[in-house]
């Protein structure tokens, strides 16, 4: 009898210490500034598939999309990040130069002339050292994806020259090269965060903006645009990054997984964008959507205009990472006439 007694006794306090203990799944909360039917986003979900694949019940992992958790901001987005607020996150390079300016280069006009060529230096040697650069800020960097190539788009008229691009108000990412190269060309550009970009090209405010074609269609922008320059002139790809602080927390079993799940869904992401680019064009073609694609004279013009800010951001960057670079994508000064 005393036996059943003490069990009785003992049930509910054994029920009560279960509620109250701990979840020992380690809380992952990777952000991004775009919706779920991006490429962005593929990359995160095929992450999130793989960790779960590879460690069942070690790891929660929630995905935020339009960077919810920090107002739709991208540069508060890395913040977080940095701050261990968030634990993950795609950030493009362009964002990554608030940390460390020498992340411009990945940025400079027509640098790369395929996605070949860019994956090749994401992969290699030279790109490994540059997501090992980002500890000091606080960040992980753990692979590469695709932004992509990036294209104008305005409201105004066809660019298929340099004299078609005179006076247009572009809002540009917030990375003062753009500002530097697209003076250069005589237009008007302006800086604001992507999540203000859409109430400025609906005002009027801006005439147009520039990104790659996965991002002009999954945010909507092709909807307040009439015309798309298609010219590759400038190539970003996005960062797998992780605050340091919680990736330090992880054993080194746990580190292995994470970052071969994030190789791993970098690749699908990467090839995601490729594979989709044609399929996009067909689908912003259809939407009434006018595409320019500049001659080659045309893109000679405007890589001759651009050539000046090779030498004015060598110093930013470092003279030495700029001819690395340069060397790894067999660019070529353009020949002047």
């Amino acid at each position: 009898m005393r036996s059943f007694l003490a069990i009785c006794l003992c049930v509910p306090f054994l029920l009560l210490a279960a509620c109250d203990a701990p979840d020992t799944k380690s809380q992952i909360t990777f952000s991004h500034i775009l919706s779920e039917q991006s490429e962005w986003h593929t990359g995160a979900a095929k992450w999130k598939e793989l960790v779960e694949e590879a460690f069942p019940g070690e790891f929660a992992i929630r995905l935020v999309t339009r960077a919810s958790l920090s107002n739709n901001n991208q540069r508060t987005e890395l913040e977080m990040v940095q701050a261990g607020t968030l634990t993950a996150s795609w950030e493009s390079s362009i964002l990554l130069t608030y940390s460390d300016p020498r992340w411009t280069v990945w940025s400079m006009p027509w640098l790369f002339d395929s996605y070949e060529t860019a994956e090749s230096l994401c992969t290699s040697e030279l790109g490994q050292e540059m997501l090992d650069s980002l500890e000091p800020f606080g960040l992980v960097g753990l692979a590469y994806g695709f932004n992509g190539f990036r294209h104008v788009t305005n409201n105004r008229r066809p660019v298929s020259t340099l004299d078609e691009i005179k006076n247009l108000k572009i809002r540009v990412p917030s990375l003062q090269m753009f500002i530097s190269l697209y003076r250069l060309w005589g237009a008007d550009p302006s800086q604001m965060n992507f999540g203000d970009l859409i109430v400025a090209l609906r005002e009027g405010t801006m005439d147009g903006q520039e990104n790659p074609l996965h991002v002009i269609r999954s945010s909507g922008v092709y909807e307040l645009q009439k015309h798309i320059t298609l010219w590759h002139y400038a190539f970003d790809p996005i960062i797998f990054c992780m605050n340091k602080t919680k990736w330090d927390q992880f054993n080194p079993a746990q580190q292995d997984g994470l970052r071969q799940a994030a190789q791993e869904a970098a690749a699908v992401q990467r090839r995601t964008v490729v594979e989709n680019e044609a399929e996009h064009r067909v689908f912003l073609e259809a939407q009434g959507v006018q595409i320019t694609e500049p001659s080659p004279e045309a893109i000679l013009q405007f890589r001759q205009a651009s050539q000046p800010i090779y030498e004015e951001y060598k110093a930013l960057i470092g003279a030495d990472l700029l001819t690395r670079f340069t060397t790894a994508a067999n660019w070529t000064t353009p020949p002047h006439p």
